[in-house]
């Protein structure tokens, strides 16, 4: 019988722009999550849409790369790093990016595993 493992996902929305910092930084949040947690996952190049802070729906697209931590959102310290980690990250994105948001989303999910 299977059991399963918990995880916290972090997705991350980064906008899909041909500057350089852009690039790059997709670069390295990619090297980020392969080197810090083992791997991640990129969809490239989807459809997102967003009401801007002038009221404009806004037609974008996004990378999402994400990643599962070998942590588990039941407990609550593990939780709280996995959000602290997510805050930090956001910052540092918005510090480098020309972008009034940029979406970071955590929340639980499992991974099944044989015996």
């Amino acid at each position: 019988m299977p059991s399963f493992a918990p995880r916290i996902r972090v997705e991350v929305y980064l906008p899909v722009r041909y500057e350089a910092a852009y690039q790059e930084t997709l670069s390295w949040l990619v090297e980020e999550f392969t080197y810090l947690r083992g791997g991640c996952t990129v969809l490239e190049n989807t459809g997102g849409y967003y009401l801007s802070q002038s009221n404009q729906i806004i037609d974008d697209r996004v990378s999402v790369v994400y990643c599962d931590f070998s942590m588990n959102w039941s407990k609550r310290a593990e939780r709280d790093e996995a959000l602290r980690y997510c805050t930090e990250l956001q910052t540092f994105l918005l510090e480098n990016l020309w972008e009034e948001a940029v979406l970071i989303v955590a929340y639980p999910v499992s991974h099944t595993r044989q015996p």
